[in-house]
C-alpha cells in the first residue's frame, strides 16, 4: 500500500482504509474556483459537502498524533468557502498559516503573485494553509522548521546566535515561491489540456513535513495531482500514499517519482 499513488476516487479509497494508517496528510484539493482541472466540475454547495466528507475520513485514517495540512485558495467569488470547509474538519485548528505567494527569478524573490490589471481589486497574493491536529495541541518541531539566522543581517541575529541557537522559530506567515523556472519547466512537460493549473510548490510541502517533525512514517495526499507531496516525501526518506483520478496527472507524477533516487 505504501509508496503508491492510486488511480481511484479518494473518498472511495478512504472508506476502504483502516483507522490510524497515516502520520501526516498534506494536500491542496481542487479549488472549485474555475481552474481547468481535467476531471473535476461541481457546483459550490456539492463541493463543500464533498470536502466535508473527505476531511472527516482523512481525520479517521490519520494517527492520533498526526497532522493535517490543508491548502485552500481565497477567491473573491466565494470568500468564505475556505472557512466553511475548515470549520467542519473534525480535528482542531492548531495553526492558521498564510502562504505568501512569491515569484522567483534567477534565485531571488522578485515580487508577490502575478500582476493584475483590475481597477477594482487588489491582487491576491496569498492562500490559506490550515494546520489541524486531533486536540489542537500536538507538539511540533520548532528547530527543524525554524529559520537559520544570517550573521550579517542584524545585531539581534548575531546576539541570538552567540547564545547558542542559530535559528529562530518560524511564524505562521510563509513566503514561499509558487512561480519559478522549475515550476515553469514542470508545467511545460504537461502539454495542452493535460496542463495542471495549480502545481503544489515543493518548499510548501517541505515546510509542512518539518513542522510535523516526521522523520519516519507515511505521508498521505488524497489529491496527489502531479505528485509533489509524494516526491518531497520520498526525498525526505518517508513513505507516501495518495490518490489521483486523472490518469494523465498520475502518469506524470509517477514519472517525477522515478527521477528521485
Amino acid at each position: 500500500m505504501a509508496n503508491m499513488i492510486h488511480n481511484k476516487d479518494c473518498l472511495k479509497f478512504l472508506k476502504d482504509t483502516k483507522d490510524n494508517s497515516f502520520d501526516v496528510c498534506i494536500s491542496s484539493p481542487p479549488y472549485n474556483i474555475g481552474l481547468g482541472y481535467n476531471k473535476y466540475n461541481d457546483n459550490r454547495e456539492d463541493y463543500i459537502q464533498w470536502m466535508n466528507d473527505v476531511w472527516k475520513e482523512v481525520c479517521r485514517v490519520l494517527k492520533d498524533d498526526g497532522h493535517l495540512f490543508l491548502n485552500i485558495a481565497y477567491t473573491k467569488n466565494s470568500p468564505f468557502s475556505a472557512y466553511k470547509i475548515a470549520e467542519n474538519v473534525p480535528w482542531q485548528l492548531q495553526n492558521n498559516i498564510i502562504w505568501g505567494k512569491s515569484i522567483e527569478v534567477d534565485g531571488r524573490v522578485r515580487g508577490y503573485s502575478t500582476p493584475t490589471t483590475s481597477k477594482r481589486y487588489l491582487q491576491n497574493g496569498w492562500e490559506h494553509l490550515f494546520h489541524f491536529t486531533k486536540e489542537g495541541d500536538t507538539e511540533i518541531d520548532l528547530e527543524w522548521s525554524g529559520v537559520p539566522y544570517n550573521e550579517d543581517y542584524n545585531n539581534a541575529a548575531r546576539n541570538l546566535k552567540r547564545s547558542g541557537r542559530d535559528w529562530r522559530p518560524t511564524t505562521n506567515c510563509w513566503h514561499i515561491t509558487y512561480q519559478s523556472k522549475a515550476t515553469k519547466e514542470i508545467t511545460k512537460e504537461i502539454a495542452g489540456d493535460k496542463k495542471h493549473p495549480a502545481i503544489f510548490p515543493t518548499k510548501l510541502v517541505e515546510k509542512c513535513i518539518k513542522v510535523s517533525g516526521l522523520k519516519n512514517g507515511i505521508v498521505f495526499d488524497p489529491f496527489m495531482g502531479t505528485g509533489t507531496t509524494a516526491c518531497v516525501a520520498k526525498e525526505y526518506g518517508l513513505e507516501y500514499v495518495g490518490c489521483e483520478i486523472d490518469k494523465d496527472y498520475l502518469k506524470f507524477a509517477n514519472e517525477r517519482l522515478t527521477r528521485i533516487l
